[in-house]
């Protein structure tokens, strides 16, 4: 099943397009936004072009991937989230961030939410994990707020992580 939109209460998540780097760039490149990301803000506008072309191609090769947040209403984009794969990990992996105007509002909340339930029901993924930085405390209790559980930690992607997944998936086991 190939969707073109999700939808929370409060959001409506789209794929990103290449006219989308200007306005993604106000969180992409946000420091504070960004401080618990394996590569840290985008340096530039071409910079987060070029990660909206790399999920482009994500979203071509699996019909998913990570998806800009709108405001629902003012249809203004706040973040992003989203299913990529990830190999050091091989698996899904579901990752969000949000402008720091709407965080602690539940939002990235219903975001991964719509994600999990999307990817378990719609797109069948039997195997789906996140991780984030140790001290990101505010997306641990994202992800247990969703279901996910805490499996263990590990270095990814340059960064200590802890790596969460659903209660009935497994880790490292055959291919997603």
């Amino acid at each position: 099943m190939n969707i073109t939109e999700l939808q929370t209460s409060r959001t409506i998540l789209i794929p990103f397009s290449t006219d989308h780097a200007t306005e993604a760039f106000t969180w992409f490149g946000d420091p504070e936004v960004m401080k618990f990301t394996p590569f840290g803000p985008d340096k530039s506008v071409d910079a987060t072009l070029d990660r909206i072309r790399h999920y482009l191609e994500h979203q071509a090769q699996y019909g998913f991937a990570k998806w800009i947040i709108l405001e629902r209403g003012s249809g203004k984009p706040i973040g992003d989230s989203g299913l990529m794969y990830c190999s050091e990990l091989k698996r899904f992996e579901l990752g969000y961030r949000l402008l720091p105007d709407y965080w602690n509002k539940g939002l990235a909340t219903e975001a991964a939410s719509a994600w999990v339930q999307h990817g378990a029901h719609a797109l069948g993924l039997k195997y789906l994990m996140a991780f984030t930085h140790l001290d990101n405390f505010a997306s641990i209790r994202v992800l247990e707020k969703v279901g996910f559980r805490f499996s263990h930690q590990a270095f990814l992607m340059g960064m200590p992580s802890k790596v969460f997944a659903l209660p009935d998936s497994a880790v490292g086991c055959g291919e997603a």
